[in-house]
């Protein structure tokens, strides 16, 4: 008896003293959380903030919980919760084959298709759909009727207006969808410069597309600028690809959404029924179905569990509006309209304890600024489904997972929080959102909301700001959990630090070398070090390899670590000039500029007088002379603004790079973008004249107008910081695309700057390597993010694939909004 009552007691103090221990670090936790909020950059921000404790129910800490914010891509939690509660996780989209008749002698006179929403349906599938229809008899078919009648006839919903664009993740919906109604573009240099590029489809639908080529081949060390561009022209779609690619590159892929889906599933399966040997006689049109007509076969998609999956992981913004329409369509009766299948996920909001009248929901993916939640309704979200036995497993295996997969695949590497966090993201121009769930190295589990509204400056320290509240809470209960916490929280952890100088040199000099010998199997590599480096000329380093090791993921990491001054360049010059290394980071930022981005140029702008004063760096005049003439031949008007909008030195030292550049070209300026640029902007009423004739007279190697504007005076009218030259060369490019491109496509949105990884505070600096690591014994890197996840937005919009994804949703412009 005696054992039994102290077994009870030591069991009470225990439970006891582990209810003290777990709030103890639940009050450290909240005083990091505080902490790091009332830093830039989310001090500036509007954010709303709440945890709550899956174990107790309590909430554990709330910042401005009830605000309503936009929450961008996290609105698809609201779709996944929907579909899986109401249709459930084993729910298959089927599409039926008909004929107007039994089929006789392997011969159906009309071929009905009957649509139901499947937005797995790609190419292979329908191909071995196509082979099935053939070992079943099927030898030839009088003309096709596409039944797309499940779903109304609108392809965009509410917000979708907002910000035109024919990316494929803005791509429209239909009963019958196909590859996600995304189309991808091969382009491939011919073998001689100055030869036009190839320029090829997958699927080659020809009666549905046609193909207009306009990609010139340019020297082999040239640089790259492709602009392709879908026209929807009634049924069709025509595919215009304008721009330049080097000989002897690799064939670059794009992605762009198509116009009808009907008809592109109608044309591609003509296309695959003749390419099986299937005869087909008449047309492809669109039409109902009549009761009369005879069953073939029925073919079914993968199950609704694996799809919701394919939407999360990427951020597929295609599904999410086809569940929306599929909602309607199978509870409120056909055809699937938005307002239906919306009505269907407002009724289980109510159903979990938000009632309606408290959000804002126009659209099932989160495009635009449509939507409004609070960071509590989320979190209420997580726990109801979380409750929800048998759905509660395939949702939370549907989100991403901290520095593993999806749009979490470069999130949290290193930390704590990796593996141990999964999470929705969301991200719109000045929108940036997470929501989902993790369990504490102390064991304890948390749902979280965090949305983040209306911030000034670049979104990666804001985006690396909500990371470190994900490692806060994936650090609850550990050992040492609060001096975690706190140095998560402390903003000197990030702070620029200069690292010793013989360490600087050998770090130096092992980042160069896998800069000067790019391979994606050093990306791990390279990020880790880039989150954790703090020497800024390190950083700069680091930024141009992790760039030319993979360029598709675009140079957002270069641009934030490189200001638009020359300073920290001219030291990284001198270090690098006592280890005979080549020039840093221009090449890269060279690229960029070509390809068109403002805050490219505006940092090679501030090099330029450079390569032309009285330091006169060779190296650099040569790189800058032969790059900026490219600059001036790829995006002229981009550079024209750039010159405008930057002080008088560095505009003149920069004309006189073009000028020694065309020089050496041996080519003249009467067929020169730039030149002709420049006469088109004299002939413009107001237009600086006399500053614009001088930069031409230095092109054109002429003595410059008697009357030139004085340096001071051209100084005087620029703006007077990068941020405002950046925005004039915005300004003035969105001006020229405009009215250069076909008029279909005028309002396209230029895809959004690639954000760098972020980067959590946790670890310190580990040394460096003195030597590059061998490619053997360097993990390979992830394939790169889908574009889904980032999606412009009127505040502006930033993937892939798994089974069921298909290719053409697999883009790493990155820059797919919502995700």
């Amino acid at each position: 008896m005696k054992a039994r009552f102290a077994l009870f007691v030591l069991l009470a103090v225990g439970l006891s003293w582990s209810a003290r221990a777990g709030q103890a670090d639940r009050e450290t936790l909240r005083k990091a959380v505080e902490q790091l909020l009332s830093q830039p950059p989310l001090s500036g921000a509007h954010v709303g903030f709440e945890v709550q404790s899956l174990d107790d129910g309590q909430v554990i800490f709330s910042r401005n919980g009830d605000d309503l914010l936009n929450p961008a891509s996290n609105t698809k939690l609201v779709t996944s919760a929907a579909a899986l509660l109401r249709l459930g996780p084993e729910y298959r989209f089927s599409t039926d084959y008909l004929g107007d008749r039994a089929m006789q002698r392997g011969h159906v006179r009309t071929l009905f298709v009957k649509g139901r929403g499947d937005p797995a349906v790609t190419t292979e599938r329908l191909d071995a759909l196509v082979a099935d229809l053939w070992h079943r008899g099927l030898r030839s078919v009088g003309e096709i009727v596409l039944d797309d009648s499940f779903f109304d006839r609108e392809q965009f919903g509410p917000g979708w207006e907002q910000e035109t664009s024919d990316k494929a993740w803005a791509a429209g919906v239909g009963a019958l969808s196909l590859n996600h109604n995304a189309i991808t573009i091969y382009i491939t240099p011919a073998d001689r410069a100055g030869s036009r590029a190839r320029v090829e489809v997958d699927p080659d639908a020809r009666d549905y597309f046609v193909i207009e080529p306009r990609v010139v081949t340019v020297r082999a060390n040239g640089r790259r600028k492709l602009r392709p561009h879908a026209l929807i022209e009634g049924e069709r779609t025509r595919i215009v690809v304008e721009g330049r690619i080097p000989k002897g590159a690799e064939p670059v892929v794009m992605y762009k959404r198509i116009g009808d889906p009907s008809f592109y599933y109608g044309q591609t399966l003509k296309m695959l029924l003749k390419a099986r040997g299937i005869r087909v006689a008449g047309r492809v049109k669109r039409g109902n179905v009549p009761g009369s007509a005879v069953l073939l076969q029925s073919y079914d998609s993968p199950e609704l569990a694996e799809i919701i999956r394919d939407m999360n992981k990427v951020s597929s913004n295609f599904i999410a509006e086809m569940l929306v329409k599929t909602l309607g369509a199978e509870l409120k009766g056909t055809p699937g309209t938005w307002p239906k299948g919306l009505e269907v996920a407002e009724d289980l909001l109510a159903e979990l304890g938000i009632p309606r009248g408290t959000y804002v929901l126009r659209n099932g993916s989160g495009l635009n600024d449509t939507n409004r939640f609070t960071a509590r309704q989320m979190a209420m979200l997580l726990q109801g489904v979380w409750k929800r036995f048998p759905v509660a497993s395939e949702f939370v295996a549907s989100l991403g997972i901290a520095a593993r997969d999806g749009t979490m695949r470069l999130r949290m590497e290193g930390t704590d929080a990796a593996g141990r966090l999964r999470a929705k993201t969301g991200t719109l121009e000045r929108v940036t959102a997470l929501s989902g769930y993790v369990q504490s190295l102390g064991g304890e589990r948390f749902v979280f909301s965090v949305m983040v509204n209306d911030w000034n400056g670049r979104s990666g320290p804001v985006i690396s700001s909500i990371d470190r509240l994900g490692v806060m809470l994936a650090a609850v209960g550990a050992p040492e959990a609060g001096a975690r916490e706190a140095a998560l929280a402390s903003l000197s952890q990030m702070a620029p630090q200069e690292a010793p100088p013989a360490e600087l040199k050998a770090r130096l000099a092992t980042y160069a070398s896998l800069a000067s010998a790019p391979d994606k199997k050093n990306l791990p590599f390279l990020r880790s070090a880039l989150r954790t480096e703090r020497d800024p000329l390190l950083r700069v380093v680091l930024a141009d390899a992790l760039y030319r090791s993979d360029p598709d993921q675009g140079g957002g990491a270069l641009l934030e670590a490189m200001p638009a001054s020359p300073e920290l360049f001219l030291r990284l010059r001198s270090v690098g000039r006592e280890l005979s290394l080549p020039v840093p980071a221009v090449s890269s930022l060279l690229d960029l500029a070509v390809d068109g981005s403002p805050e490219a140029l505006v940092r090679l702008l501030a090099l330029a007088p450079l390569a032309r004063g009285p330091q006169h760096d060779d190296q650099l005049a040569a790189l800058l002379s032969d790059g900026l003439v490219e600059v001036g031949e790829a995006s002229p008007d981009e550079l024209l603004a750039a010159l405008r909008g930057s002080p008088e030195p560095q505009s003149q030292a920069a004309v006189e790079l073009v000028a020694v550049g065309l020089k050496q070209t041996d080519n003249g300026t009467e067929r020169y973008p730039l030149a002709r640029a420049l006469k088109t902007a004299l002939a413009q009423p107001g237009a600086p004249a006399r500053q614009l004739d001088g930069w031409l007279a230095v092109l054109e190697n002429r003595p410059p107008p008697t009357d030139a504007t004085p340096p001071d005076a051209a100084a005087a009218s620029a703006p007077a910081t990068p941020a405002g030259a950046v925005a004039a060369v915005q300004a003035a490019a969105a001006a020229a695309t405009s009215a250069t491109q076909p008029a279909a496509t005028q309002n396209v949105a230029l895809p959004p700057a690639v954000n760098p990884a972020p980067a959590p505070a946790t670890p310190p600096p580990a040394p460096a390597p003195t030597t590059p690591p061998p490619a053997q014994e360097t993990p390979a890197a992830p394939a790169p993010a889908p574009s889904s996840d980032v999606k412009p937005t009127s505040a502006s919009l930033r993937g892939k694939r798994k089974r069921a994804v298909p290719a053409a949703a697999r883009q790493a412009d990155a820059a797919k909004p919502g995700g």
